[in-house]
C-alpha cells in the first residue's frame, strides 16, 4: 500500500471539500483526485519536505488545480 499517495489523496479530496468543488459526477472526481495526487507524487518525488512545508504546497496544487 502507497500511504503517500493515499495520504495526498484525501489531502486533494479535503481541499475539494472546502472549495465545495463537486463536477456533478462523484466517481469521475475521485478518478481525477486520485490522477492528480500521482501526479503530485510525481512532480515532488525528489522534494525534501523538512525544508518545504507540505501542507502549504499540497494546498496550493490542490487549489490551482479546482481552479482549471
Amino acid at each position: 500500500m502507497n500511504f503517500k499517495l493515499l495520504e495526498t489523496v484525501a489531502d486533494i479530496s479535503y481541499a475539494a471539500g472546502l472549495n465545495k468543488y463537486y463536477s456533478g459526477d462523484s466517481r469521475m472526481d475521485m478518478s481525477t483526485f486520485i490522477k492528480w495526487a500521482q501526479e503530485f507524487q510525481e512532480l515532488h518525488k525528489n522534494t525534501d519536505w523538512t525544508t518545504c512545508n507540505y501542507m502549504l504546497v499540497i494546498e496550493s496544487y490542490a487549489e490551482a488545480k479546482l481552479r482549471n
